[in-house]
């Protein structure tokens, strides 16, 4: 299927079993940071299953035509999650297959049909109106959700804005835990990255499509609003479990290099392990300052994110949106000041009416 194509072109794809292509994501470094894993399921002769549309158009086209597909053979879209770089396909392969089905668990459905509703699963806007540096991320985010919003945005948040492509779309169909969809693909609700992550189950051939359970260096990524760290761990190791069980052998992962068949317990640990490094982060910067707000924990946290981010900033109108990733990070921080809680490893007091963290 691959033999006699050009080595770009089978760079774009790879043929994972006969009725599995892996769509490759782009590197960060192309800029296109919008772009996951995608996978191409055979149903039957002719028709297919694409899931997480979150590839480049060009290696989409250049799979379809090294292996004759057509577009109206793609019938169904499956959603893994509702993040931008998820679903940065849609609207092409609805425009080129208006018939074509799109699904999402019923809990990430709003996220899709809902660009407001996006945002504020990222973002906790309120807190960041508190900080005079988020101002032009907010008008930006103003700008592209309210309807005739007479906001100015600076043209560099612009460019991150077009990236991510955040309107509403239409979702024909919501699944839920315990579904079967055409393909012999079993859900598995896995709740922790968004409220409503699902990752599919082929038992058949104990193939996992992981989402974002990716097992990549970057390690879980708990950012965002309705982030929840305790449930993205039991999500993990209800993935651990099955990998004991010998129901999952190959994991097929939204990032990252796949697939995934050799020590799958160990590098799920390994995945798992980065949820408490970054506790022990947060206990380590309140034992040496005894009390910490949100905003003066995240001036600490920001500074080694920012060492692994800038590499990525070659361009210098990005620069001056580095407070997105500054926002990204202080979500994160919560989030897993929210879990320390929950462990009774931190509690939160009042000091001059903000909101501050002590060890217990």
């Amino acid at each position: 299927m691959i033999s006699g194509h050009s080595k770009r072109e089978t760079q774009a794809y790879s043929v994972i079993k006969e009725d599995i292509l892996l769509i490759h994501q782009d590197s960060m470094e192309t800029m296109n940071f919008n772009s996951c894993n995608c996978y191409l399921i055979k149903l039957d002769e002719k028709d297919y299953a694409i899931i997480d549309p979150g590839c480049s158009r060009r290696k989409l086209n250049i799979t379809l035509k090294n292996n004759n597909i057509n577009y109206q053979n793609i019938k169904y879209i499956y959603i893994t999650h509702g993040h931008s770089d998820h679903i940065a396909l849609l609207d092409l392969l609805y425009k080129k297959n208006p018939n074509i089905e799109i699904l999402i668990h019923e809990q990430d459905k709003k996220y899709v049909e809902d660009s407001n509703e996006y945002y504020q699963m990222l973002f906790n806007i309120p807190l960041m109106e508190k900080e005079t540096k988020y101002k032009d991320f907010i008008n930006a985010i103003n700008y592209y959700t309210i309807s005739n919003s007479n906001q100015v945005i600076k043209n560099s948040f612009k460019l991150i804005f077009d990236v991510w492509n955040i309107k509403d779309r239409k979702v024909n169909d919501t699944f839920k835990d315990g579904d079967v969809l055409p393909g012999d693909l079993k859900i598995i609700h896995a709740p922790g990255h968004t409220p409503g992550m699902c990752m599919l189950l082929r038992e058949r051939d104990n193939i996992l499509f992981s989402s974002d359970i990716h097992l990549s260096k970057t390690g879980a990524y708990i950012s965002g609003n309705a982030g929840n760290v305790y449930q993205l761990k039991k999500s993990i190791n209800a993935v651990i479990t099955m990998v004991e069980e010998g129901t999952v052998k190959m994991i097929l992962s939204g990032h990252g290099k796949n697939p995934i068949t050799t020590d799958l317990k160990r590098r799920l640990l390994t995945f798992l392990e980065t949820l408490t490094y970054k506790e022990n982060q947060l206990i380590e910067l309140l034992q040496a300052h005894g009390s910490m707000n949100l905003n003066d924990i995240t001036k600490e946290t920001f500074k080694l994110y920012l060492k692994r981010f800038k590499k990525y900033l070659t361009n210098p109108d990005f620069m001056e949106t580095i407070v997105i990733a500054e926002a990204s990070d202080m979500m994160t921080n919560l989030n897993s000041l929210k879990e320390l809680e929950r462990l009774n490893k931190i509690k939160q007091i009042s000091i001059n009416n903000h909101n501050s963290w002590i060890i217990t």
